[in-house]
């Protein structure tokens, strides 16, 4: 994203499904870069998945699919942050 404020506008020109799209793609993305991160430092951590992902595979979710979708990646995310952190502590631990 070379220029934010251009990104923005085109953004706010979709619809909402579309926005939608491209959020719950852009939370897939971090969740795979933060569990890559953990396994990289060898930290134990899983993606967290339930249900409520499937839910908006489909073209006919509803806003309440959409927000149980938006807040299971985002606490996976804050799964694989957290586990992140804590080897990190512990890899600084043991270098003192």
């Amino acid at each position: 994203m070379d220029n934010l404020d251009e990104y923005i506008k085109y953004f706010k020109s979709l619809s909402l499904k579309e926005k939608q799209s491209i959020i719950l793609d852009e939370l897939k993305m971090i969740m795979g870069l933060t569990n890559q991160m953990c396994k990289e430092i060898e930290a134990n951590n899983e993606i967290l998945l339930n249900k409520e992902l499937a839910d908006v595979n489909n073209s006919n979710y509803t806003e309440d699919d959409f927000s149980e979708a938006v807040i299971t990646y985002i606490c996976s995310i804050k799964n694989s942050l957290c586990d992140f952190n804590d080897k990190l502590t512990e890899i600084s631990d043991n270098m003192e």
